[in-house]
């Protein structure tokens, strides 16, 4: 199911946006919890029926490119039920959705946005910017807008269309600049096998997109998330963030990425994403209601990997600080 490739990494920042709605909506995100289990449950089938259709329509492309596959000599049989589990669980949310129009469309347009992307004969992932804009949608525009329209059906308050655009933008501004640095990455690969991305065709202009469009985009919408919460705590995980970053740039000669890869690189706000940004939201809205400290630790438990990558870094820049020889 490839889930070490999103678990962290795609969840962890549509949970952020669902601790943020609670924190907007003066919450408590444990008054939620029912809300939260829905979320995990009902995301974790689309993201493993995405990674298996990638993998098994991408066969032919990665033996050419010479890189692995997880279905590469699987059976049929084998790959069928794989599929078939992961549908019928994702047909299960459909169904207790059946009343509720928006989120249930909003469910299946990331459903629909993963098939486009991979399957024939659509296979959107070979036809240029329709791709970019079905990854970034499958993956997280529409994920992050099921959580937060759960958010606010769990808390019985209408759905703020403030609130939901400036999610809105956030996650698919941050899918975008994803997906073209994932496709700049990858144009070796893809020009092996033969795979028309955006970014194969258009290097130069993704690289532009994602520079000076989409990324201004996704500070100004994160700017109004900021502003929405009330809350600093946010801003200051944001300048912790900023300034551990530098000292990572500095001291292991990392290179600060918007989209275009380097060689050792750090990808800009990503790790705030997964990690700085849904502790600082947690911890401001347990200040508040005492129990989301419960919460706050069951989050650190469900997501250890980014949290513990971040802390060994931390580890190794207090050190180098102490012992600066080595």
């Amino acid at each position: 199911m490839r889930a070490d490739e999103w678990w962290a990494y795609k969840l962890a920042p549509i949970f952020a946006a669902f601790y943020a709605t609670a924190l907007t909506l003066r919450v408590p995100v444990s008054a939620l919890w029912l809300a939260a289990l829905t979320v995990l449950a009902s995301l974790v089938p689309g993201a493993a029926y995405v990674s298996v259709i990638n993998d098994l329509t991408d066969r032919k492309e990665d033996l050419a490119a010479g890189k692995p596959n997880r279905m590469a000599g699987r059976s049929r049989a084998f790959a069928a039920t794989l599929v078939s589990i992961t549908i019928l669980a994702g047909l299960a949310f459909c169904f207790l959705w059946r009343a509720d129009a928006l989120l249930l469309a909003t469910y299946l347009a990331a459903w629909l946005a993963f098939s486009l992307y991979s399957l024939p004969p659509f296979r959107w992932k070979t036809r240029g910017i329709l791709g970019v804009l079905c990854d970034a949608s499958g993956a997280h525009l529409f994920p992050t807008l099921v959580a937060v329209i759960l958010a606010f059906r769990e808390a019985d308050r209408p759905v703020n269309a403030i609130w939901l655009t400036a999610i809105a933008v956030w996650a698919f501004t941050n899918g975008l600049r994803g997906i073209l640095w994932h496709q700049l990455t990858d144009l070796e690969n893809d020009r092996a096998a033969g795979v028309r991305t955006f970014a194969q065709r258009h290097p130069q202009g993704a690289a532009r997109l994602g520079t000076y469009v989409v990324f201004p985009l996704e500070l100004i919408a994160l700017a109004t998330m900021f502003w929405l919460m009330r809350t600093l705590l946010p801003l200051l995980f944001l300048g912790a963030y900023a300034y551990v970053a530098a000292k990572r740039l500095r001291h292991w000669h990392m290179n600060a990425v918007i989209v275009v890869p380097k060689d050792r690189c750090l990808i800009v706000l990503h790790e705030y994403y997964d990690v700085y940004l849904p502790l600082a939201i947690l911890i401001a809205s347990a200040i508040r209601h005492p129990l989301d400290w419960i919460v706050l630790a069951i989050h650190l438990a469900v997501f250890p990997q980014r949290i513990g990558q971040t802390l060994t870094a931390l580890r190794k820049l207090a050190s180098e600080r102490r012992y600066p020889w080595r």
